[in-house]
C-alpha cells in the first residue's frame, strides 16, 4: 500500500481490521455455560440460545430422568454408538426439525439416521454448534473404545471456559497431545468404573474395558485439568462389572495426584467455575 507523504507527516496512520458481526458477538459474549449432569455418562451445556447434550440417555428400566430443554436450538453430541451413550428415543423428545446430532465419522454407519440429522466430524473438525447464535464449539478428539469400536471424546469450549467428556475411554497415549493442543481444562469429566463384560461372544478377560478410578486421576493430571468430575459408575449387573468402590478410589487417588474432584450426582449443576 503506497500513502501520500502529507498523510504520513500530518498524523500517525492506524489501520483497524473490520470486525465481522459473529466476531464482535464472540468477542463480547459474557455468559458462561451452564452444566447439568444427567444419568451415566450424559451431560447438558447450555450457552445462550443452544442447549447441547453429550452421550444423554433416558431410559425407564433404570429410572433415568428425563431429557429437557428450554433454548431455541438443541443439538447432541456422542462419543460412540453404544445404547449407554447413544438413546435416539430420548433424544427425539427434545430434538426440532433443526437439531443435529454430531460424531465421529466412523461411528455414521453404526448409527440409524432416519430419525435424526446426523453429521460425522473428523478429528480435531470443529463444529460450530450455535451456528452463529453463540461461541459454543465442539471439536472431536482421539479417545479408545475398549470392544474396539470407533470412539471419540470431545472437547467443548464456550462462554470462556472449556471443557472435555472423554465417553468410556481406555487408557491411551494422546493425552498429552490433547493438553497441549486444547487445554488446560476446567472441568474434565472421565469415566472411572473400570468396566468389564461377560456376555455373548464377550467374555470376561479381567482386562477393564474403560478407565479405572486410578487411571482417570491421572488422565486428568495429564490433561492439565483444574477439576476432574467422575462419569460413567454405580450401575454394575449380573454380566455387566464394575471395580468396587469407584468414587471412593477415584477421590482417594485424586488427593494423592493433587487432583481436584468434582462430585455431581445426577441433576446436579456445575455451580462454580
Amino acid at each position: 500500500m503506497k500513502l501520500a507523504a502529507t498523510t504520513l507527516l500530518s498524523a500517525p496512520l492506524t489501520l483497524k481490521p473490520e470486525t465481522s458481526s459473529a466476531q464482535k458477538f464472540i468477542s463480547e459474549n459474557k455468559k458462561t455455560m451452564k452444566i447439568q449432569k444427567l444419568n451415566w455418562a450424559g451431560i447438558k451445556i447450555e450457552l445462550d440460545e443452544v442447549t447441547l447434550f453429550v452421550d444423554a440417555t433416558s431410559y425407564e428400566a433404570q429410572k433415568d430422568m428425563k431429557l429437557t430443554a428450554e433454548t431455541t436450538y438443541r443439538h447432541a453430541l456422542i462419543t460412540h454408538h453404544h445404547p449407554d451413550h447413544f438413546d435416539p428415543a430420548a433424544l427425539q423428545t427434545v430434538f426440532d426439525k433443526r437439531s443435529r446430532l454430531y460424531c465421529g465419522e466412523e461411528s455414521m454407519s453404526f448409527l440409524d439416521q432416519r430419525e435424526l440429522r446426523v453429521h460425522g466430524k473428523k478429528l480435531h473438525q470443529p463444529v460450530d454448534v450455535s451456528l452463529w447464535t453463540s461461541d459454543l464449539v465442539a471439536i472431536p478428539v482421539p479417545a479408545v473404545d475398549g470392544f474396539g469400536h470407533p470412539q471419540v471424546s470431545w472437547v467443548i469450549r464456550g462462554g470462556g471456559k472449556t471443557i472435555i467428556h472423554c465417553g468410556d475411554t481406555l487408557w491411551h497415549g494422546y493425552w498429552h497431545d490433547i493438553a497441549i493442543a486444547y487445554g488446560p481444562f476446567d472441568i474434565a469429566f472421565l469415566p472411572i468404573n473400570g468396566a468389564r463384560i461377560n456376555n455373548g461372544k464377550v467374555i470376561d478377560t479381567g482386562i477393564p474395558a474403560v478407565l479405572t478410578p486410578e487411571q482417570a486421576a491421572v488422565a486428568g493430571k495429564l490433561l492439565q485439568a483444574k477439576r476432574v468430575c467422575p462419569i460413567h459408575y454405580g450401575r454394575p449387573g449380573p454380566t455387566y462389572f464394575e471395580v468396587p468402590n469407584a468414587e471412593e478410589n477415584f477421590l482417594k487417588f485424586a488427593r494423592e495426584r493433587n487432583v481436584n474432584a468434582l462430585l455431581l450426582r445426577d441433576g446436579d449443576h456445575v455451580t462454580e467455575w
